[in-house]
């Protein structure tokens, strides 16, 4: 998931970022093995599992210029995303432009129709 986040999110986003891993990486070694884009998406979905992480980022990202608009957006997208992981549900530009196994895909999103 690249969600090319401007500056200022990345500001806000990565000081938790690395909270958020340094916890993982003690909890469990098996994180080390992980790719760093791995281990943003996870914390991505994980903020978006908690309402009150959700809060305290939106406060964070408020507190630094970003506009409400642009900050729900970004929670948008995020919950997007990971509704469509969950579900296995993707187009298939998404599956070809993220490089998704076919396995990992239950529906595709994009109805043809032949006349």
């Amino acid at each position: 998931m690249d969600l090319n986040l401007n500056q200022n999110y990345k500001k806000v986003l990565d000081k938790e970022f690395k909270k958020f891993k340094s916890f993982l990486l003690d909890t469990d070694e098996s994180f080390y093995s992980y790719e760093k884009k791995d281990l943003e998406c996870l914390f991505l979905f994980s903020i978006v599992d908690n309402t009150n992480a959700i809060k305290n980022i939106k406060i964070k990202l408020l507190n630094n210029n970003i506009t409400e608009k642009s900050a729900n957006r970004f929670f948008y997208s995020i919950m997007k995303f990971k509704y469509k992981n969950d579900k296995g549900l993707y187009s298939w530009n998404e599956i070809e432009e993220w490089n998704i196994d076919l396995d990992e895909v239950k529906e595709t999103t994009t109805k043809y129709t032949l006349i």
